[in-house]
């Protein structure tokens, strides 16, 4: 992402944690179509994933003096937001996400900056793809089935803790390779 799209976005994000509408309205020009892609992927279902989008900027105004940009983009907190609600709504319906094809859905979306997400996606998935199989299935299983230590642990038939290493391992090394020499 260009720096002044980032630039632009922090600045969003500390003039909602002044409860700014004006902010959250621009907020949501600017993220609402890749939070409803997001949320359809994993719900499988139109509308509940745009009441996921609604939830998601109601939640925004409230959670924004949790933001903390040292921890990731404004972009990462909007989509971490929307993906604990879809989540929230698949654990309380028994359900999880559906896979489905991210190219047929994001051409039926018009998403602004989608070149740039998908050279994001590329450079991520080139991260995973160093890591041991072992730790890529167990990623898989948290960031994209939603699924938590505890299930991964009893769905693999794994000890807890062993999940849990071996999670923050992956993501340690991943954010190693990310950020580079």
């Amino acid at each position: 992402m260009p720096d002044d799209v980032s630039a632009d976005e922090l600045t969003l994000m500390l003039r909602l944690r002044r409860q700014d509408e004006a902010a959250l309205g621009e907020l949501y020009a600017r993220l609402g179509p890749q939070v409803l892609a997001l949320a359809w992927r994993l719900l499988s279902d139109r509308e509940e994933a745009e009441e996921v989008l609604q939830d998601t900027f109601t939640r925004l105004m409230a959670r924004a003096h949790q933001y903390r940009p040292e921890l990731g983009s404004p972009r990462a907190f909007v989509y971490t937001v929307a993906r604990h609600e879809a989540l929230s709504r698949l654990r309380a319906r028994g359900a999880r996400p559906q896979p489905s094809d991210d190219e047929a859905l994001l051409g039926e979306l018009s998403v602004p900056g989608l070149s740039h997400d998908l050279d994001t996606r590329v450079v991520v998935q080139g991260a995973l793809e160093r890591l041991p199989e072992r730790d890529q299935v167990l990623l898989h299983d948290a960031f994209f089935l939603g699924l938590s230590h505890g299930e991964i642990a009893e769905e693999r038939s794994m000890p807890l803790g062993t999940v849990k290493t071996r999670v923050r391992r992956a993501l340690a090394s991943m954010r190693r390779y990310l950020e580079g020499p």
